[in-house]
């Protein structure tokens, strides 16, 4: 919470199938405009990964970033590992394709 209202939310999901169990995808990683760049992120994506090891039992975390925004060095810097692109696999507009940068978090 910032200023009363929500500033940053994700969506953590995992398949109970026993062969992919011990990972989960982290989908719709938001921070709210106005207070970008005070670690906000950084603060939520430290804390789903204690929630995803400590109360979800998971291995591994998953995430699909849009490539060419920084998102790349953001999620580097906390210490995800890119894994793999998807070339033009986003189309923000007419002429704004954008790869879609496959990440990966592990151990937790």
């Amino acid at each position: 919470m910032a200023d009363g209202t929500v500033a940053s939310w994700l969506n953590i999901r995992c398949d109970p199938h026993p062969v992919v169990a011990h990972w989960g995808t982290i989908h719709h990683v938001q921070t709210r405009l106005g207070v970008r760049g005070q670690g906000i992120g950084a603060a939520l994506m430290n804390r789903v990964r204690e929630v995803a090891r400590d109360e979800m039992g998971l291995e591994q975390l998953h995430l699909a970033a849009r490539g060419g925004v920084g998102l790349e060095e953001f999620y580097g810097r906390l210490g995800w590992k890119e894994i793999g692109r998807w070339p033009g696999a986003l189309r923000l507009a007419s002429d704004g394709d954008r790869d879609e940068v496959l990440m990966m978090l592990s151990p937790l």
